[in-house]
């Protein structure tokens, strides 16, 4: 184990106060997120952890970790803490999942939702729970899902309205495959690089743009090295609280109903801020400087077109006819 790890281990333990069943005190449980504390992830984590205390009289509690720190601000890290339990709880992003589950990448796929009604009720259905179902064979139980939202492109070249736009554009996106595929298959020139390191990147013009929800855009100030911003809503990204599957299979059925349902209730409430504000947000950057084009249906067409062999690709690797079983349930909203 890395050294990391085992002073994280330290610090937990440090925390817990036992079996609060047999000594009466209050046990405390770790929440990792890879964002800080001014992001709508924290949002929802906090009134997880508040209705934990509430709804348990006091007995459980969860602290919260911004940043990643008990994982040296490394997504990955974090993941494995989490699959050993070292960490309890965390907030994870299927694009990170996708990297020891690869069927969670289906949520990736270009275009594949229109609406984020239309997203929660495909995830909040049969098949989302299915999804959450291929979890525990990697030590993870999912047991609710939020939003990270709409994923949208900026950059300091030109405006995105049309394919053409965004052809040789250097773009950073996150390290999957996919997307390296997606913007390949637009015309642009992708490559992968530690969130981290993108502001400056961007500022020096090592990047021309990157990809990310509104709210990343925002509390990352990118808008300071960024002129252009296109609404194109091309891929969706949800978030799922997590727990770790050894803690979750030790747990009593009182212990698991309790925490379920305090995992579904903030992140309900975590989507609709993210909803809210969303608007908000875009009109933020616009008065922050940003030129903003907001792609009508008709012009998001033209990319999802040129993404297309996306599908098929994926389908092959997923099997199962999983993807299509995803596209017939988008067709019934859209109908």
């Amino acid at each position: 184990m890395c050294i990391t790890a085992v002073l994280a281990l330290c610090l937990i333990s440090a925390c817990k106060g036992g079996d609060s069943s047999l000594s009466g005190q209050t046990e405390t449980f770790s929440l990792s997120l890879i964002l800080g504390d001014n992001s709508d992830w924290y949002r929802g984590a906090f009134r997880f952890a508040e209705l934990v205390e509430e709804r348990s009289g006091g007995r459980y509690r969860i602290a919260i970790y911004p940043h990643a720190q008990l994982a040296g601000q490394s997504q990955r890290t974090e993941l494995e803490m989490l699959q050993s339990g070292v960490i309890d709880f965390s907030i994870e992003s299927p694009i990170l999942l996708s990297l020891v589950e690869e069927r969670m990448g289906i949520f990736s796929l270009p275009w594949l939702f229109d609406t984020y009604d239309e997203a929660f009720k495909v995830l909040d259905g049969p098949l989302g729970r299915e999804m959450l179902g291929l979890l525990p064979q990697k030590r993870i139980v999912g047991l609710a899902y939020g939003v990270n939202g709409f994923r949208q492109l900026t950059n300091s070249r030109n405006p995105v309205n049309k394919p053409e736009d965004i052809s040789g554009m250097k773009v950073r996106v996150p390290g999957i495959r996919m997307y390296i595929e997606i913007f390949r298959l637009l015309g642009a020139d992708p490559s992968s690089m530690n969130f981290g390191e993108l502001f400056t990147a961007l500022a020096q013009g090592t990047m021309d743009g990157q990809e990310n929800p509104l709210s990343v855009i925002y509390s990352a100030r990118l808008y300071e090295v960024q002129s252009y911003l296109t609404l194109w809503n091309y891929s969706y990204d949800p978030i799922i609280l997590c727990v770790n599957e050894g803690l979750w299979t030790n747990f009593t059925d009182e212990q698991r109903v309790l925490f379920s349902s305090c995992a579904r209730d903030a992140m309900l409430y975590q989507r609709k801020l993210v909803s809210t504000r969303e608007a908000a947000l875009s009109d933020s950057l616009e008065q922050r400087g940003m030129v903003v084009s907001d792609l009508t249906q008709s012009a998001r067409q033209h990319f999802r077109e040129l993404t297309s062999p996306i599908y098929s690709t994926y389908d092959k690797l997923y099997g199962g006819g999983l993807i299509g079983r995803f596209t017939d349930e988008t067709e019934v909203f859209d109908d």
